[in-house]
């Protein structure tokens, strides 16, 4: 303010300072608040990005939930379809085994003896060898209408301490329609022939075959010769049968395996006929009926006796 003399007064001039004063601190303040606005705001952003990103998280957490849930089913499902297909391969297996039973011809013969043949033995030995099945099994058969219920479990690539290096052939006794009715335990000799067919075949029976022939006597304190009280006893016989290195030779050196087929005949010895005789028992012609083989067999034992042979 100008005085009456048009000089400004001290008191006006220091007025002057305080408003330019007061409106600049009114500006920063107005700046301050600008700014806390434009941070409350940006807080706020913050803020709600949080929550969405949360959300988000939530959302996250939630889908590998149900992914873990999908994946512990879908692992469940396939293991009850691999499950599943185990078990229809084994069925599978076992209706190929009754087919092949159906096809294979088991002779009843003297004295409880029965031929066994074998086809397709070339795979049979490969699923051996790979452990996919170990041991096959003869079809069932009685020793006589009224007798003991067996069968027979070939290791084509060996069992135990013979794996790889033999074959193993054992006798199961299972149970059967009669077994009230026989004698137990089961104390009969078993024996085995491999046949030799390429020399029969070759020589048409005119060269001694090469059959091999072994045979084992029952433990009779065994569980396996017990009277079964399951479907059938624990296998027993003969670890170390036959050889692999013979039993393997190429399919014109092979003297057992003819058109991929083998045969093997079982005696059961109900009437303690002596070891020497088996190879003149499994070199009769099978085709004989069964009373003119059992006719032989007992005038082939008397001639022995008579001269003393053993």
């Amino acid at each position: 303010m100008v005085s009456t003399n048009g000089v400004f007064s001290k008191a006006d001039t220091d007025m002057e300072e305080g408003k330019t004063l007061l409106m600049k601190n009114y500006e920063k303040l107005s700046i301050v608040a600008t700014n806390i606005e434009t941070i409350d705001n940006q807080l706020t952003q913050i803020y709600v990005q949080m929550l969405q990103c949360h959300q988000q998280n939530t959302n996250l957490h939630q889908e590998l939930n149900n992914m873990k849930i999908i994946n512990s089913l879908e692992k469940s499902y396939l293991d009850t379809i691999l499950l599943n297909q185990n078990i229809l391969m084994q069925d599978i297996t076992m209706l190929k085994q009754q087919v092949e039973n159906e096809n294979q011809i088991i002779k009843d013969g003297p004295n409880g003896t029965i031929v066994w043949k074998i086809i397709n033995v070339r795979e049979k030995t490969y699923d051996a060898q790979s452990e996919r099945r170990t041991s096959i099994y003869s079809p069932a058969f009685y020793t006589s209408n009224t007798g003991y219920k067996l069968c027979v479990r070939l290791y084509l690539n060996g069992d135990g301490s013979a794996r790889g290096s033999h074959i193993s052939i054992f006798l199961l006794i299972l149970r059967g329609s009669y077994d009230s009715l026989l004698k137990w335990p089961f104390s009969y000799r078993v024996s085995f022939c491999l046949f030799d067919q390429r020399t029969i075949i070759e020589t048409n029976g005119n060269i001694q075959p090469k059959h091999i022939i072994d045979s084992f006597r029952p433990d009779i304190t065994s569980i396996s010769f017990q009277r079964p009280c399951s479907e059938m006893n624990i296998a027993s016989g003969i670890p170390k049968f036959f050889s692999l290195i013979e039993f393997n030779k190429t399919e014109n050196e092979n003297l057992y395996i003819i058109n991929d087929t083998m045969f093997i005949k079982v005696l059961i010895d109900f009437i303690g006929i002596s070891r020497s005789i088996l190879p003149f028992i499994f070199n009769l012609n099978i085709a004989l009926p069964t009373h003119i083989q059992e006719k032989l067999i007992s005038k082939e034992i008397k001639r022995r006796e008579e001269q003393n042979i053993h």
